[in-house]
């Protein structure tokens, strides 16, 4: 099977179900920013714990889910692929256990207090900039059940990089 197949030369592309859109289309725009937060997600994998690692790739897997529920317009299609808001449920919950681990915020946090912080408020901000794009479209059922989950999946990220900040040394 070839990789390339020349569809896309002119600056269309196809969204599930086969309708023809620019690629400067609101839904590509969403599901290539959940695509580059998966990315930084991979990064991010190889400089956490086992068991943060194994969290992290079950949000990659939900990611997936979600990219197919923004990958079409049709509201048939989003009936038919329901999202499961256990995603969401689980989420909520690791930010919970996450947090409350970590001592009370008392001023602005600025990223970077270790390389890992810094991936995860990387995330953070990839997820927020796929949150915006999200809410640019008129969303069928499953697709706004899934933007909640990427609302709080931008929240995992910011008490994840809290977990990994260092003290300043002066």
């Amino acid at each position: 099977m070839k990789i390339y197949t020349k569809t896309g030369d002119q600056g269309q592309t196809a969204l599930i179900g086969g309708k023809r859109v620019p690629k400067t289309d609101t839904h590509l725009e969403v599901y290539g920013t959940l695509d580059e937060l998966s990315s930084f997600i991979g990064l991010l994998k190889q400089s956490t714990t086992d068991s943060i690692a194994q969290q992290l790739t079950q949000i990659q897997e939900t990611l997936i889910l979600i990219n197919a529920l923004y990958a079409n317009d049709s509201e048939e299609w989003d009936k038919a692929h329901r999202f499961d808001e256990a995603h969401t449920n689980n989420i909520e919950e690791q930010i919970d256990s996450i947090n409350a681990q970590l001592p009370p915020i008392k001023c602005f946090i600025i990223p970077g207090t270790s390389s890992t912080n810094a991936l995860c408020n990387v995330c953070r901000c990839i997820c927020r900039r796929a949150e915006r794009n999200i809410h640019r479209l008129p969303l069928f059922d499953n697709q706004a059940k899934a933007a909640i989950y990427i609302n709080r999946l931008s929240d995992y990220f910011f008490v994840l990089g809290r977990k990994f900040e260092q003290p300043e040394q002066k």
